[in-house]
């Protein structure tokens, strides 16, 4: 796999060491917040306010307002009943597969001595922010996954309990994942759906505010989101959605309480950009850019996309060549293990124009 260093953030374009300079069409900064002048302006209000850190524990018995407002501002975002962030989305997700066990206890009540047996149900290619010691690879189809989750929870010990674990989104080969499958669970029975949605907070939903809203209409299931937050909204932290009686449990947590919290300025800049709705127009822009790209790739039947998701890829190892010697950068490499095939991405972004994705488009087809 071929490097390209550069000392430039790469917006529409990115110009490496060498002098060179590309399209790009890579990276997950969906909705171009790295160069939103609006966002730029809050950070730099938020670090005169606040510095460039908060060297302390969420926990100290000094407590910074700003994070709690932020993560007020970010549930009521993402429709959840409370939010509880942390410095990147893999701790989020390891966070909380360490505290599972205390979660699952936090659900029973002091007179149960011994807990019921407790099944794990991981996705096929599920993220490593979740993977916990129990995890094992599973390369079957989603959708197969899905299907026998459902029978062996039907099937199993009314008293035992069962996590189910996801990604929103496939990465880094998109699928689309339909979570309806899951209203067919039974009824009154210990289930804890966790998804992770990093790849589709911002994206996807409504004005891309995520999957928590959609998948709160499966009753059968205690619901948990994690997230990265520096994907598609442009901040470096991590969240944790759920139920207050869960986020306090994790609140409580060692391994909450020991970790360094994001920047707070940062959690300002974010709180002024949900409080303002400044997601929304760059989500529009996003959409009309897939859209029109879209459109254009549809006859070349090189890639797999999901509609209104801004991913397109393709497994022809030719493609990342042909794509760099005409002047744009995709990625091309494997993940999230050195020995997967590696797969060819290409992401568009909101503040990509029209002449950019038409080239993009050109090229393909000349392929």
């Amino acid at each position: 796999m071929s490097i390209y260093p550069t000392s430039h953030l790469p917006g529409r374009k990115v110009l490496l060491n060498n002098g060179k300079e590309y399209f790009w069409f890579s990276g997950t900064d969906y909705l171009g917040m790295g160069q939103d002048e609006g966002f730029l302006n809050y950070l730099r209000q938020g670090i005169s306010i606040y510095g460039t850190h908060y060297g302390s524990s969420r926990n100290n018995s000094l407590k910074l307002n700003i994070y709690e407002e932020a993560e007020t501002a970010l549930a009521k975002f993402s429709g959840a009943p409370t939010a509880i962030t942390t410095s990147s989305g893999m701790w989020a997700g390891q966070l909380l597969v360490k505290e599972l066990p205390e979660i699952i206890k936090a659900g029973f009540t002091s007179e149960n001595v011994h807990l019921p047996k407790v099944h794990y149900h991981y996705a096929p290619r599920i993220h490593p922010a979740l993977w916990g010691e129990s995890y094992e690879v599973n390369n079957s189809s989603w959708g197969d996954w899905a299907k026998n989750v459902v029978v062996n929870v039907q099937e199993s010990n009314h008293d035992e309990i069962h996590i189910i674990l996801s990604d929103s989104v496939g990465s880094p080969f998109v699928e689309n994942f339909d979570f309806s499958i899951f209203n067919a669970l039974p009824f009154y029975r210990q289930i804890i759906l966790i998804v992770d949605d990093s790849h589709g907070l911002g994206v996807l939903g409504s004005n891309g505010t995520g999957i928590y809203r959609n998948l709160s209409s499966i009753q059968q299931v205690k619901l948990i989101v994690t997230s990265s937050l520096n994907k598609a909204l442009g901040i470096p932290a991590g969240v944790i959605l759920g139920d207050e009686r869960i986020i306090s449990t994790i609140r409580k947590s060692p391994f909450f309480a020991g970790a360094s919290p994001a920047p707070p300025a940062y959690m300002y800049a974010f709180k002024n950009l949900l409080d303002t709705n400044a997601y929304a127009p760059a989500h529009q822009k996003l959409q009309e850019n897939i859209h029109h790209t879209a459109a254009r790739l549809a006859d070349t039947n090189l890639f797999i996309f999901k509609n209104d998701y801004p991913v397109f890829c393709s497994l022809d190892s030719k493609l990342f060549d042909f794509l760099e010697a005409n002047g744009i950068l995709a990625s091309c490499f494997s993940y999230p293990q050195p020995t997967d095939p590696p797969v060819t991405r290409l992401v568009i972004n909101a503040i990509h124009q029209k002449e950019d994705l038409d080239r993009l488009a050109e090229v393909c087809m000349t392929f």
